[in-house]
């Protein structure tokens, strides 16, 4: 990443770059400023080529990097989903990396993909000639200056802890909280700095943030609350089944984390180990104070037979959802 943001910076590139990862959100930003800063908009129509698809004939590809650019320094060709990185398009994705030595200079080619076999010719042709860029997803650290800057590029500040705020509360991709900051601002219009109520009255709460609030309630024994909860995810016309499968995986990260911290781990390490972000462990260890290892066992033993009564029909999926709110809040 450092080397391609110096790239952008500098405006000397590559021959060639490789975009791969589940971050998609930033792969397409970077994406953005490539087009923007190779090919300006009014050079897109004749210097601009865009494939996509695994069925893509890498001839195609390479005709189109043997164009000179026209009237513009670069022609950019990016190619998206070819599988060409991965083992099961061999013949063409070799042939593909002889090619990448004996690009012409004036054409960048971009790859765009979702996963990448590091141990294939065409990767390691990638990192020699050009640059191989893994787009992970971001730290909770990294996620919450990135909404800090979000709000500063609106003319909008935000504290830290309001940052977090929106982080638990939308707990979503990339793309859709940035939906959820463009709402908070507008709302916020006429103030300067955002507030935890003007999240609260425009943020739409993720389903992972209302299982979280679900579990609370549950462990607090407030039944009430737990399937109003619970109704409000259904009048928002979420699947039964997916809330099941998400009450099920909280209860397993709390089971997990107890058991973790017992054995001398901390908050950070416990996230690192789950691979959840850090809020979601410290939320996990807050609400493991709420259940014994033998409730939690049991919990996730009645989870598990009534996905199997959902599924074999024997029961009525939200009523199923609604018995067991009651017996774990009893």
């Amino acid at each position: 990443m450092k080397n391609l943001k110096a790239d952008l910076k500098s405006g000397k590139f590559k021959g060639a770059y490789l975009f791969y990862g589940p971050e998609k959100y930033l792969s397409s930003m970077y994406e953005a400023i490539m087009r923007e800063k190779l090919v300006p908009s009014d050079a897109t129509a004749m210097n601009l080529d865009v494939f996509e698809g695994k069925d893509i004939n890498p001839g195609r590809i390479i005709d189109a990097a043997e164009t000179a650019p026209f009237l513009n320094e670069y022609r950019l060709v990016e190619v998206r989903d070819s599988k060409l990185f991965t083992s099961g398009r061999k013949v063409d994705s070799e042939r593909m990396s002889e090619f990448l030595g004996d690009a012409p200079e004036s054409t960048i080619l971009l790859f765009i993909e979702g996963e990448a076999d590091k141990r294939l010719k065409i990767f390691k042709k990638i990192a020699e000639v050009g640059r191989a860029v893994e787009f992970k997803p971001p730290t909770e650290k990294e996620l919450l200056d990135w909404i800090i800057n979000m709000f500063k590029k609106r003319g909008k500040s935000i504290s830290l802890n309001n940052a977090l705020f929106l982080l638990k509360r939308t707990c979503r991709a990339m793309e859709d909280m940035e939906t959820e900051i463009e709402k908070a601002a507008a709302f916020a219009a006429a103030k300067s700095e955002i507030s935890q109520s003007d999240i609260e009255a425009v943020c739409t709460p993720s389903l992972e943030a209302r299982v979280f609030d679900l579990v609370d309630a549950v462990g607090g024994k407030n039944t009430e609350a737990a399937l109003d909860i619970f109704s409000n995810m259904m009048l928002m016309k979420e699947q039964p089944i997916v809330v099941l499968a998400m009450i099920s995986r909280q209860l397993r990260l709390i089971l997990q984390s107890k058991a973790l911290m017992e054995k001398g781990l901390s908050s950070n390490d416990i996230a690192n180990y789950l691979k959840v972000r850090g809020f979601v462990a410290s939320e996990c260890l807050k609400q493991g104070r709420n259940y014994k290892k033998d409730e939690l066992l049991n919990a996730l033993a009645d989870c598990l037979e009534a996905d199997i009564n959902i599924k074999t029909g024997k029961i009525n999926d939200k009523i199923a959802i609604e018995t067991l709110i009651v017996k774990f809040a009893s």
